[in-house]
């Protein structure tokens, strides 16, 4: 596979990036879809480990996430309400099960068309209509980024894959007059990435390097960030190397992938991984 270079430049919001929906997967074993936020009204339905989803709004650290119904997910209504497709009174009922002991989901009026899936005794299964929602619990799901629009990446020529971290140390010109052999480095600004970060005291704050690792998901610690880079061992399990501060939307649709990274790396106070700013960004297997 190519290689695609990001310039992470300010993190600024991509045009075109806020109407494309957030995505989520179910982590692993199944997870339920309930028809409210009180888990103890019981499923609509459950859902394998690896189906794909959206969420209606942002995707936060709360409890519940709302998501579009996924395929397969079915409301019910009484049979006497419904006539050719068409809700026959208003504020009839949908509810999450075939009988009157499962909660309502949401009210339809007379002349709401309905899409017929099947029947149970009295009951009508169906599809649910628009505007009704959906939740699964957040700890129960993972996001998938959405792809990036057209003229963010740049093709780069082929490469081989990456198999180990490599650091790569780039150099800071010593000024004029200072004896060979001397260092003396000059602390750069602290990027706005940073910003709700306190950084520990030293000099090896800000030192430009270039890893080389596999991408994966952040929030490994009490201080952390959107992505972590990792080594493989030998015994097939990860080991973290550092934070890696970069936007979601362009870098989240890469995990599992070798990567290359250019930027700056800094020490942030409660943190026992360094703390990575990228400059660029590059994918490759």
């Amino acid at each position: 596979m190519g290689l695609f270079l990001f310039v992470l430049a300010g993190w600024g919001a991509v045009p075109g990036m806020a109407e494309q929906p957030y995505r989520v997967r179910v982590i692993e074993g199944r997870a339920a879809v309930y028809a409210s936020t009180n888990g103890t009204q019981g499923a609509v339905t459950w859902l394998p480990a690896g189906t794909e989803f959206a969420v209606r709004g942002e995707l936060t650290e709360a409890t519940w996430v709302r998501i579009d119904p996924p395929e397969g997910v079915s409301v019910w209504i009484y049979r006497e309400l419904v006539r050719d497709g068409r809700v026959l009174a208003d504020g009839s009922r949908i509810r999450s099960g075939a009988g009157l002991s499962f909660p309502p989901v949401a009210g339809l009026n007379k002349g709401d068309r309905v899409d017929v899936l099947g029947t149970y005794g009295d009951w009508l299964k169906i599809k649910p209509p628009p505007g009704v929602d959906f939740w699964v619990l957040r700890d129960q799901v993972e996001p998938l980024a959405v792809l990036p629009p057209e003229g963010v990446e740049v093709s780069l020529p082929e490469t081989g894959a990456v198999a180990e971290v490599t650091e790569i140390l780039v150099p800071t010109n010593a000024p004029a007059g200072v004896p060979e052999g001397s260092v003396t480095r000059v602390r750069p600004p602290v990027p706005p990435e940073l910003s709700g970060f306190m950084l520990e005291e030293g000099e090896e704050q800000g030192v430009n390097v270039v890893l080389q690792g596999v991408l994966d998901w952040g929030g490994i610690g009490a201080v952390s960030a959107p992505f972590c880079l990792v080594v493989r061992q030998p015994d097939g399990e990860t080991l973290p190397v550092c934070h890696l501060l970069a936007p979601v939307l362009p870098c989240g649709s890469h995990i599992g992938e070798s990567v290359t990274v250019e930027g700056t790396r800094w020490r942030v106070k409660g943190s026992a991984l360094p703390m990575l700013v990228p400059l660029q960004v590059r994918f490759g297997e």
